[in-house]
């Protein structure tokens, strides 16, 4: 992992040590949502514990910040990158992942960047939103979609929990990116609270395909 050019300036403890924060973190955001869609019992004792946990994970990884939100049926553990435009995000981060296959403004693979001009006009133009496609012969196909939340003064992450959390992934990478680069606080614990939830494994091949299928941009502010 640490040989990735994106991640090379890290050292491969600290990338594992991410790893293993924040893949818990989504799989038991993951889990309190298909809970609530449930309306489980449970959830008055286990949201406001992940949520102070949520506020941990924020002090020990400065460059990303995990945020709850709760809607009627909806529990959503939304990720912001501590970059101040979607151009930045791009140049920074996106583009530097292998296999950059495709980008959109309102949806995937509307700007092929073999089409050097059209590719060209669309960094050109004013981004507030960016959906981006990745096929790497070693990692497969990978997208991501991410939004600067003027509220927030950050860029979030729109992701699919399945695919994010695979560290293979353009999403998890990135991710590892903004958490890293600004430094972490190896003395705070994130996975032994993450762990102690009880999830400790992501959905089944059907659930995947629900989440997949759950992948709405009206999560986009």
């Amino acid at each position: 992992m640490a040989s990735n050019s994106i991640l090379s300036e890290f050292s491969t403890a600290d990338i594992n040590a991410f790893k293993k924060d924040f893949t818990q973190m989504i799989i038991v955001g993951a889990e309190i949502d298909r809970y609530y869609g449930e309306a489980q019992h449970e959830l008055d004792a286990l949201i406001p514990r992940f949520e102070k946990l949520a506020e941990q994970f924020n002090k020990k990884y400065r460059g990303i910040k995990v945020k709850t939100a709760k809607s009627i049926d909806r529990f959503k553990v939304r990720v912001f990158l501590k970059v101040k435009d979607i151009k930045e995000f791009f140049g920074e981060s996106a583009s530097r992942i292998p296999g950059l296959k495709a980008v959109g403004r309102t949806n995937f693979n509307q700007v092929d960047i073999s089409d050097a001009d059209k590719f060209a006009r669309f960094l050109d133009s004013p981004l507030s939103r960016i959906y981006i496609s990745y096929l790497d012969p070693e990692s497969g196909t990978s997208t991501i979609a991410a939004e600067f939340s003027q509220k927030e003064k950050m860029t979030e992450i729109i992701y699919d929990p399945v695919e994010i959390s695979n560290e293979s992934s353009a999403g998890f990478k990135i991710c590892a990116f903004y958490a890293l680069k600004n430094g972490l606080d190896r003395k705070i614990e994130i996975h032994e609270g993450a762990s102690s939830f009880g999830f400790s494994s992501l959905l089944s091949e059907i659930e995947k395909r629900e989440w997949y299928d759950r992948f709405n941009p009206r999560w986009l502010e």
